[in-house]
């Protein structure tokens, strides 16, 4: 880094870089600065009092209600403002995110002041200003992220599972697209493809969000979609979601597994694997089934599927492959892990071995997880659910 000196301002942060040597004295500098225009500069007391060590690189200081911390590090130093009379974080407003969005009017004009003195005296130090581009508008803000050098990949001819809405139909750069809040409030926005199958949809001059394909979809595909605010099914209002089984009932089921042996389990875990697939908790098909050496196997009978040229419809899948089932299933997702290790563990002792059941809908599956109570009936009646 030796000869490099910028600075950047963030938010409410400045921070200086360059060597030790270069950086901490402008650092020291600016500070006498701003004591001269009405700071009161010091040591930080809550590192005085835990940490005296570090306390000869780390400040403290206020002019009235603007506050800050600063401190000098390795190849640098910065500083960081903020206020004490609009507080979210319980320890303080210090620990708070947007703490330049949460000060006061007046505030934030006496900040930039600051910062705009700051700013030129670094610039008259040599220092070159590195700060990202004040971007207003959402519209600027989408197009500086489509736009960035370190975007790598391309958003031409997506595959269809990064490029279909929740009706499977395709998503176009450019195109408005409706989605609900999460209130289940209808609202829309323009779509312009993010990374994988994430979106940015910019909503009005303020406004931008980021969300997956399908939670996108046309008001006139179904009629639900025209529903000004859609009420979120709940698996609290299933009755299934209150059944409690009698002793009796559970003995029967465990019975029932263990009498059907192997095979008859490894049936018993397809369909459920099968249902999982069928209501979107896992992404691929997979089927539990025995070797010739007699060992468990995993295999991915339907894979993921591939966008074809412009017609819709028009899909092709990986072709079936083993998957290693030992020591734990690879090559797929946490969660589809957890169910097919679950699985795996019934079909060969026999045992209940799935203990998920969540009593909130929001601790389930996203969007599904109102199919919590059929998900635990299905589990129960084939002995697997603890």
């Amino acid at each position: 880094m030796r000869g490099d000196k910028d600075f950047s301002i963030w938010n409410t942060s400045i921070a200086v870089r360059g060597d030790k040597e270069i950086s901490h004295p402008t650092f020291l500098r600016m500070l006498d600065m701003m004591r001269n225009k009405g700071f009161v500069v010091g040591s930080d007391p809550r590192i005085d009092r835990d940490y005296p060590i570090l306390s000869k690189d780390r400040f403290a200081g206020n002019k009235g209600e603007l506050l800050f911390v600063g401190e000098k590090y390795n190849c640098g130093a910065k500083l960081e403002f903020y206020q004490e009379i609009n507080v979210e974080n319980p320890n303080g407003g210090r620990y708070d995110f947007n703490k330049f969005e949460k000060m006061p009017y007046l505030l934030q004009k006496r900040f930039l002041v600051e910062v705009r003195y700051m700013e030129q005296f670094l610039l008259e130090e040599g220092f070159t200003c590195d700060s990202e581009p004040v971007l207003k508008t959402s519209y600027d803000k989408v197009f500086h992220e489509l736009n960035s050098p370190s975007r790598h990949w391309s958003s031409e001819n997506l595959p269809d599972y990064n490029a279909l809405d929740k009706d499977g139909i395709r998503i176009n750069n450019g195109e408005v697209k409706y989605f609900r809040d999460r209130k289940g409030t209808l609202m829309r926005g323009t779509v312009y493809h993010n990374i994988n199958n994430m979106w940015w949809v910019i909503v009005n001059k303020d406004h931008y969000t980021n969300l997956a394909a399908f939670e996108l979809f046309d008001l006139d595909t179904v009629p639900e979609n025209a529903i000004k605010k859609l009420i979120r099914r709940s698996g609290h209002n299933n009755p299934k979601s209150r059944s409690v089984p009698t002793e009796g009932q559970l003995k029967d089921w465990k019975r029932k597994a263990k009498q059907a042996g192997r095979e008859g389990r490894i049936q018993f875990a397809n369909a459920i694997l099968g249902y999982l697939y069928e209501i979107g908790w896992v992404s691929r098909k997979f089927q539990l089934f025995i070797k010739e050496t007699k060992r468990l196997g995993l295999v991915e009978t339907e894979g993921n599927p591939y966008f074809l040229g412009m017609r819709m419809g028009e899909k092709k899948y990986d072709p079936p492959k083993s998957i290693p089932l030992y020591p734990m299933p690879q090559q797929m997702s946490g969660t589809e892990s957890g169910w097919v290790e679950n699985l795996r563990d019934y079909v060969t002792y026999g045992k209940p071995t799935v203990s998920r059941w969540f009593c909130k809908d929001r601790n389930g599956e996203g969007g599904q997880a109102y199919l919590w109570p059929e998900v635990r009936e299905r589990l129960l009646h084939i002995g697997a659910h603890v």
